[in-house]
C-alpha cells in the first residue's frame, strides 16, 4: 500500500512539474526584430517598432490641429469646439503624453509617405504574432490571447507603448478636477482606427480596436465614422 502510496506522489509531483512547465512556454515573449524613427507632415519624430515583417509607429500621431481646437463635425452641428478647455497648459500636456484625435478621414488624411492606417488584417497579423488564436482573431467583441498587446506596451516588452488615451465622441466627455476637459475615458481604454470598412453594416462603419488597463484582451469592433475621434497608429510594410 505504501508502494502505491509512494507512486502515487510521484505521478502528482511529474504532472505537477509538466503543467508549470507548459505555462512558462506559453508565456509569449516578443521583441521587435528592429527599431527607428519616423517623422510625420510636421516633422514631428516618432519611434517606430517591426513585429512580424510590419513597421508600426509605438507613439500616438500629433500632428494636424489640436483636440482641444476641433470645431464640430456637420453631423454635429457643427458650431461649437468639440471640448472646452479652460487650462491649455494642461491640455497640451495631455495631448504631448496620448497624442491627438483624429476623424476617420483625418486619419487617412495625415498619413506620412510610405506609412498607411493599418487595416482590419494588420491588426488581426498584430494580435496572432503575439498570442491570439487564429480561431479568435476574426471574432468580433473582446478576444482573448493578446496579452501581449497590452502588457507588453514598454521597452522590455515589445515596445509598442499602445496608450489608454480615451477618445472623443458625439455623446460625451468628461472633466477633471482643475475643470480642464479631457478627452472621454481618457487612462480607462484605448481607441484606434483601422483602414477597413465593415461591410456587413449599412451605415459607413469602419472596425477598430479597443484595449483596456489589467484586461489581458483585445476588442474588435466597428464604429460609426461620424462619431468618432480616435488615437492613430500607422503602419509600413518591411520591405
Amino acid at each position: 500500500m505504501k508502494k502505491l502510496f509512494y507512486i502515487f506522489i510521484l505521478f502528482v509531483a511529474l504532472i505537477s512539474s509538466t503543467s508549470c512547465g507548459d505555462d512558462k512556454d506559453d508565456n509569449i515573449n516578443v521583441k521587435p526584430s528592429a527599431t527607428g524613427t519616423m517623422t510625420d507632415k510636421e516633422g514631428n519624430e516618432y519611434k517606430w517598432v517591426r513585429i512580424d515583417k510590419l513597421d508600426w509607429m509605438a507613439e500616438n500621431l500629433k500632428c494636424g490641429t489640436p483636440y482641444y481646437d476641433l470645431t464640430e463635425p456637420s453631423e454635429w452641428g457643427g458650431v461649437d469646439n468639440i471640448v472646452s478647455v479652460s487650462d491649455f497648459a494642461k491640455a497640451k500636456e495631455y495631448l504631448a503624453d496620448f497624442g491627438n484625435y483624429y476623424s476617420y478621414q483625418q486619419a487617412l488624411d495625415n498619413c506620412p509617405v510610405g506609412w498607411r492606417l493599418p487595416s482590419d488584417q494588420d491588426w488581426k497579423q498584430l494580435e496572432t504574432a503575439l498570442g491570439m488564436k487564429h480561431t479568435d482573431v476574426d471574432r468580433d467583441g473582446w478576444r482573448d490571447g493578446a496579452a501581449s498587446l497590452m502588457i507588453q506596451s514598454i521597452e522590455q516588452g515589445t515596445g509598442l507603448n499602445l496608450r489608454f488615451g480615451g477618445e472623443l465622441c458625439k455623446w460625451g466627455y468628461i472633466s477633471d478636477s482643475d475643470k480642464s476637459v479631457k478627452p472621454y475615458r481618457q487612462y480607462d481604454e484605448g481607441m484606434y482606427w483601422t483602414s477597413t470598412v465593415d461591410s456587413t453594416m449599412s451605415n459607413p462603419c469602419v472596425f477598430y480596436r479597443k484595449i483596456m488597463p489589467n484586461i489581458e484582451k483585445v476588442e474588435r469592433r466597428s464604429a460609426t465614422i461620424f462619431a468618432h475621434y480616435f488615437s492613430v497608429r500607422y503602419v509600413r510594410d518591411v520591405k
